[in-house]
């Protein structure tokens, strides 16, 4: 089982950012080396937070830590180790620096061509 829990990880990870593109949430788009590029410091960028392995059963205490770095958690996934909210741009680094967060994800957004569309 625990050779599985990334891939877990990374199907849940994908299923909250279905879930909140289905529900009309403003999704951040991808960004590479320079995570604050493309965002003004209005906007909040939606986020996953990976929790490493040996931080599970501390996510409670991880999910705290990273309100204190600046996120607005939104939801946590306890047994799985994924906690998804949002953060002001800038803060963004500070998020992966706080001890257990294994990975940072901003979300993506994916926009479909409406029915009948040519094909580009």
């Amino acid at each position: 089982m625990k050779s599985f829990l990334p891939l877990i990880v990374a199907f849940i990870a994908a299923f909250v950012v279905i879930l909140r593109a289905a529900s009309g949430f403003a999704l951040a788009q991808n960004t590479s080396a320079n995570l604050t590029y493309g965002y003004t410091d209005m906007e909040k960028v939606q986020v996953t937070v990976s929790v490493d392995d040996a931080h599970l059963e501390q996510v409670e205490q991880v999910a705290e830590q990273l309100k204190t770095a600046g996120l607005d958690v939104e939801q946590t996934l306890f047994t799985i180790g994924v906690i998804s909210g949002s953060v002001a741009p800038e803060q963004l680094d500070q998020l992966s620096q706080v001890a257990g967060v294994a990975a940072v994800e901003p979300d993506r957004s994916y926009q479909l061509p409406p029915p009948g569309t040519d094909i580009q």
